[in-house]
């Protein structure tokens, strides 16, 4: 272990005004185990642990991180390293930096090394809450996309061996389930920390449906007795840059190779459906409501699908971050634009929550510089993202007057961006020919399968053959100009 690296031992040189878990000589049981240990994680579900811990510190509720993919390794190996401790750094626009050492991750597996220990962690009859961050397009089982766990190699290839060797996250918690189930262990809570509305409702279709494969009695003994409830989870947390690393490193006055920068805004709604007893995160911010799918519905189509529009106009302005492209006049008209035309007309808001102080908000906090977000990291497995946040807004949206010119922006500005900065080999090759002949655009309708349900809208096809058009004739940064200035329509707040 390195002298001048975060550890337990190193503790004690960490500046007195930072504030370091004190819990950690009382051994905290691990009750939590988490899939998925990536930076959103870190900066959300694992702080809220780490300040219930700080309070209560003999709660049963320290985490196990345990990793499914290969690509975990090095973060795990990094917080073994560390002890598990890291340092979560609030960025906020006024330059301020809020350090926090979160010592809530407590023990680390991954699962390709060592799945006996993985097992055991989660058949544990300590263990009542098990938890996913595996990214929107990790689910194996969602009808809003088609798609089923019968379909998925990885998971056939977990059934074809009666998931004995689990590799894939529902695998394990399927074989950790039966284990609970032939033990007489009350079953642990599932629990979705993802960008998914009803992500409860899709964890749970995803892990009855793995378990159906092989046995019915257990998949439905898992539906009736497994609570899966459904969450919304909001902090943008970007990947951290040498220098933040760097930065923050100093600050602290030893090395962080694990640390997470993240804004300071946070929100976490739950459903109260944990059979087995859960950690008493209401005490410390979180919120559980029985009106959950409103908040989703709002979280995820006015942050996260305004995220999508940024990602992919701003980029085709020029912009590599979020904060410039929102501080565009073009980009932010844009957005506006998907607001209130096509995104508020359909949305039903939660109870007492002023959506235009909201909106407001989402600016200030998108042009938050000191976090430094970039359009690269919400234009990751963009299919998935605009099919999740996006595509159920345009479906809702398709009778208002305003639609075909505003959704035909946006899914031109995501084609072009695809080829010109973050589209991957194949989606490129399938783009190409389209832009490259922007007066034929019916290959676009059938070759992108998210897409589908748009194919009979025929107003939007026609304004998307327009919008193409312009593009290739004037450069997508002009076109996009061009277009907002001849937009005469406009939104109700003009001052967001």
């Amino acid at each position: 272990m390195n002298p001048n690296t975060l550890s337990r031992i190193t503790l004690n040189r960490i500046p007195s005004e930072i504030p370091v878990p004190t819990y950690l000589h009382d051994s905290p049981t691990v009750g939590i185990v988490h899939i998925g240990v990536g930076n959103f994680h870190r900066s959300h579900q694992a702080m809220y642990t780490d300040r219930l811990l700080s309070m209560s510190p003999h709660q049963p509720f320290a985490i196990c991180g345990i990793g499914v993919r290969t690509e975990d390794q090095p973060l795990i190996e990094t917080l073994r390293d560390q002890d598990g401790l890291y340092s979560l750094s609030l960025f906020d626009t006024d330059g301020s930096i809020d350090i926090r050492i979160i010592g809530a991750l407590r023990e680390f597996i991954l699962a390709s090394d060592n799945l006996s220990s993985a097992l055991d962690r989660l058949a544990n009859p300590n263990v009542r809450v098990v938890s996913l961050t595996i990214t929107e397009s990790g689910y194996v089982e969602d009808p809003s996309t088609g798609r089923r766990a019968a379909d998925d190699p990885k998971i056939m290839s977990d059934a074809a061996n009666n998931f004995v060797t689990p590799q894939t996250a529902f695998g394990l918690i399927v074989a950790a389930l039966r284990a609970r189930r032939r033990a007489g262990t009350l079953p642990f809570t599932v629990l979705s920390c993802d960008n998914i509305q009803g992500n409860g409702v899709v964890a749970r279709r995803s892990v009855v449906e793995t378990a159906r494969l092989v046995d019915e009695g257990l998949a439905d003994w898992i539906d009736e007795n497994v609570g899966f409830p459904n969450t919304m989870v909001d902090r943008i947390t970007p990947r951290a840059s040498q220098s933040q690393i760097d930065q923050v490193s100093h600050l602290i006055g030893v090395r962080d190779n694990a640390a997470v920068i993240a804004e300071p805004f946070t929100q976490w709604v739950l459903e109260d459906d944990f059979r087995s007893g859960r950690p008493e995160w209401e005490k410390v911010g979180a919120i559980f409501t029985n009106d959950i799918r409103k908040y989703e519905a709002m979280k995820l189509r006015l942050l996260n699908g305004a995220h999508q529009v940024i990602a992919y106009i701003g980029s085709l302005r020029g912009h590599r971050f979020v904060h410039e492209a929102i501080n565009d006049q073009v980009v932010r008209k844009w957005v506006n634009l998907y607001w209130h035309n096509l995104a508020l007309p359909c949305l039903k808001s939660p109870k007492g929550v002023d959506v235009e102080k909201y909106l407001k908000t989402l600016v200030k906090r998108f042009g938050n510089s000191a976090v430094s977000d970039t359009l690269e990291r919400i234009a990751d497995d963009s299919q998935t993202r605009m099919s999740t946040f996006v595509l159920p807004v345009l479906m809702d949206a398709r009778r208002q007057t305003t639609f075909p010119l505003i959704s035909a922006v946006i899914l031109a500005s995501w084609a072009a961006s695809m080829i010109n900065h973050f589209g991957d080999k194949d989606l490129i090759d399938k783009l190409t020919v389209l832009m490259s002949a922007p007066q034929q655009t019916d290959g676009f309708w059938s070759k992108i399968a998210w897409l589908e349900p748009l194919s009979d809208e025929a107003n939007l096809r026609e304004m998307f053959g327009i919008v193409m058009r312009d593009i290739k004739s004037m450069g997508p940064a002009n076109a996009l100009e061009k277009l907002a200035n001849e937009t005469d329509v406009t939104w109700q707040t003009k001052n967001l």
